[in-house]
């Protein structure tokens, strides 16, 4: 219990006095003439008593009271003042305006505490009103009163309000000034007018770091990248220092443009300035930035040291491993967040959802869902564009456009989203029915929505259809072609055997051609046995990807499939001197709310020796029907019988066989493969449909395949 000078006192009538000002002053008044003057305490002995009574709202009342039996009323200017952030400290602002409103004459400090009080307790439309009366009370306000009453109106996204507060800064000679400069720029950046925050800019002091935080702040969130990195050059032409606001922001535009070196240069500057101990912003958007890079696992490293972490910190560690198709880890990190009872948010969600679709989790991407709406979330566009993706990345098609068809809102990328996944699953018709209902609905289609059209066009062999797509992209639109719509038009052109034509398109190329656009004609080489031109292809994308395998294992197929064994060989010595390695291939199934994963080498389980064997007795019916095993797909010089050996061992096989030894008859069995599915497995996937009157949905690196009856939907078209 606090002891003050007179115990005795506490409890007195004065311990029971009335919480509002009002009461607390008529009953001291009454008292006051009791207290000897000998009574009232030091300044030193007040710094204690404050100390211990903030902590206290009962007790600070009770001080409240004994400093109106040792003063009488009215309190000290000075007195009051501090009175009043003692009770804001103690989340009481009613007494502390009662407090303030007892004042009769009121200095700038005594109204810049309340305003400092109101803004830290958050009650911004208080502080407003405030700073409205003291314009009545001809308070002129100094600089701290505008910064406070500028950070109210970027809180309450009053942007007209705060422009009026910007007019009082100009006709007072404050808009420059190092307390109201920050603040003004701040609210313009949060609220969206980012041309007010560049005339800002350039009138402040170029020496204040915190305003090149702040634009740069600006820049990021209006996705403006270049700029982030054009300020971040001229502050080290001044030879300024970064604060932690513009390391933050460029950490954000290393991770949207990939640039890797760069923020790991920007992370080594935030280790020696120490400004990662106490920053937990600045650790998320490293995290971020190495997701998004695909430095996944420093991403993870840096996430598995911060002492706390927040939802946007879950977040972007999810994020960033769906992102770089380690879906099994994104979903286990995700289970870990709602073990820590940590709440998700949309960009959560989205991301959980891009990780099922990338596995083909279809059960795990329906318990989701169901799980966001048990939570009350609300769907927005993104959320709902997230699950339309989801769906139709897991075979359901169907399910996908029932989700487009219920969304409250739609933008350009989820009409791109379900233009694509119609064009993926091989229906060519309703994806440019889609296509022409988005015009319809006067809603422009961007880059994405041609890259849907074209990718659909591609799928379905409508080189006629493309061709007038890829020019009313230019003409109608306006949209400068990029190397991913090259890449689908030269794809769509290889495929169709027009190889000199999807040529000459590349040579007339206005940007430099991707390795994605070479890679598009090189598998156009593969289809039609182009042996020659598939060696110059390749060649360029050697000096484009020196480091990747992808060249040079198909140049390895297409000479294995024109039985020049000796190029093979050749081939993969060169990939073995530069220490390149051939892609794991692998297939995954879902059955019983499980994911199986199966490749070649499982082929050495005693479980897999069933499944081989259940596979041999389904081959010989196959073959009573009229299958037979193309060899041409086996990569290696070996006789016949080795060849179909090694084709019974492919993992879509296995996990077809696994499918249909663990599920009920007529179960539609649903697989995704990360690479092309082969020739051979295509064949024999249509012969199994036959025999076992199943539906087969095979999802491979490109496209999906709908197998029923003995009929794919691609119509052997991929």
């Amino acid at each position: 219990m606090l002891t003050l000078y007179n115990r005795a006192a506490l409890l007195s009538p004065c311990a029971a006095l009335r919480s509002d000002g009002l009461g607390v002053a008529a009953n001291a008044r009454a008292m006051a003439p009791c207290v000897p003057a000998t009574a009232i305490p030091t300044s030193a002995h007040l710094n204690s008593l404050f100390a211990r009574c903030v902590s206290s709202l009962p007790l600070l009342r009770q001080l409240h009271a004994r400093l109106l039996l040792l003063h009488g009323l009215p309190l000290s200017t000075a007195l009051a003042s501090r009175l009043a952030h003692a009770y804001f400290v103690s989340a009481s602002a009613r007494d502390a305006r009662h407090v303030f409103d007892q004042i009769p004459h009121r200095t700038p400090h005594a109204w810049n505490t309340m305003f400092a009080g109101y803004y830290r307790a958050r009650l911004l439309p208080e502080l407003l009103l405030l700073y409205k009366l003291s314009h009545s009370h001809n308070h002129r306000p100094d600089s701290f009163a505008l910064a406070f009453a500028l950070r109210a109106c970027a809180g309450l996204s009053l942007l007209g309000p705060g422009s009026s507060i910007h007019s009082q800064a100009i006709r007072s000679g404050l808009d420059a000034n190092a307390f109201v400069s920050p603040p003004l720029m701040n609210m313009y950046v949060d609220l969206g007018s980012l041309d007010d925050a560049e005339k800002m800019f350039n009138c402040v002091n170029v020496a204040d770091s915190a305003c090149w935080g702040l634009m740069m702040k600006g820049y990021s969130r209006a996705s403006v990248d270049e700029q982030v990195f054009d300020l971040f050059g001229r502050m080290k032409e001044l030879k300024l220092e970064l604060d932690p606001c513009a390391a933050v922001c460029l950490a954000r535009a290393c991770g949207n443009i990939c640039a890797a070196k760069e923020g790991r240069a920007i992370h080594g500057f935030c280790i020696k300035t120490n400004y990662l101990d106490c920053n937990i912003y600045l650790k998320t958007s490293l995290v971020d930035m190495y997701g998004k890079s695909g430095f996944i696992d420093f991403a993870l490293k840096l996430f598995d040291e911060m002492p706390s972490k927040d939802v946007v910190s879950w977040s972007s560690v999810i994020s960033g491993l769906a992102q770089c198709r380690r879906g099994y880890e994104a979903l286990r990190v995700f289970r870990d967040m709602l073990e820590e009872s940590i709440m998700p948010n949309e960009v959560t969600y989205a991301s959980v959802l891009l990780a099922c679709a990338h596995l083909g989790a279809s059960f795990q991407g329906k318990s989701v869902h169901g799980f966001m709406i048990r939570s009350n979330i609300e769907l927005d566009v993104v959320t709902n564009t997230a699950l339309v993706d989801m769906y139709a990345k897991c075979g359901f098609p169907l399910l996908a456009y029932k989700v487009f068809g219920i969304m409250p809102v739609r933008n350009v990328f989820s009409w791109s989203a379900m233009i694509g996944a119609f064009g993926a699953h091989g229906m060519y018709l309703r994806a440019l029915d889609l296509f022409d209902e988005m015009r319809s609905a006067n809603l422009a289609p961007n880059h994405v929505t041609f890259v849907s059209v074209l990718s659909a066009c591609s799928h379905s062999g409508m080189v006629k259809d493309g061709r007038i797509y890829f020019e009313s992209m230019t003409k109608d639109y306006k949209i400068t072609p990029t190397n991913e719509h090259y890449c689908c038009m030269v794809d769509l052109l290889g495929r169709a055997g027009l190889i000199e034509e999807a040529q000459a398109l590349i040579e007339e190329m206005p940007v430099k051609p991707s390795a994605s656009v070479w890679g598009a004609l090189l598998g156009a080489c593969r289809i039609h046995k182009r042996v020659e031109l598939a060696e110059k292809v390749a060649e360029k994308l050697f000096v484009l990807e020196p480091n990747q395998p992808g060249a040079h294992v198909l140049l390895s197929n297409i000479y294995a499939a024109a039985e020049m064994w000796e190029m093979v060989k050749k081939t993969r010595d060169v990939m073995n001197k530069r220490g390149l390695r051939k892609t794991f291939g692998y297939s995954t199934i879902e059955v019983d709310k499980m994911v199986y994963i199966f490749n070649v080498m499982d082929r050495r389980n005693r479980k897999d020796n069933e499944i081989l064997e259940f596979w041999r007795e389904l081959s010989n019916q196959m073959k009573e029907l009229g299958y037979v095993p193309d060899l041409s797909f086996t990569l290696h010089d070996v006789d016949d019988e080795s060849k179909e050996e090694v084709l019974c061992g492919h993992s879509e096989k296995m996990a077809m066989a696994f499918g249909l030894l663990r599920t009920k008859d007529g179960i539609p069995l649903r697989i995704t493969k990360n690479l092309r599915v082969c020739g051979d497995c295509h064949t024999a996937s249509k012969f199994i449909s036959l025999i076992t009157k199943r539906e087969i949905i095979v999802r491979d690196s490109r496209r999906f395949h709908h197998v029923k009856n003995g009929v794919c939907s691609c119509g052997d078209y991929w």
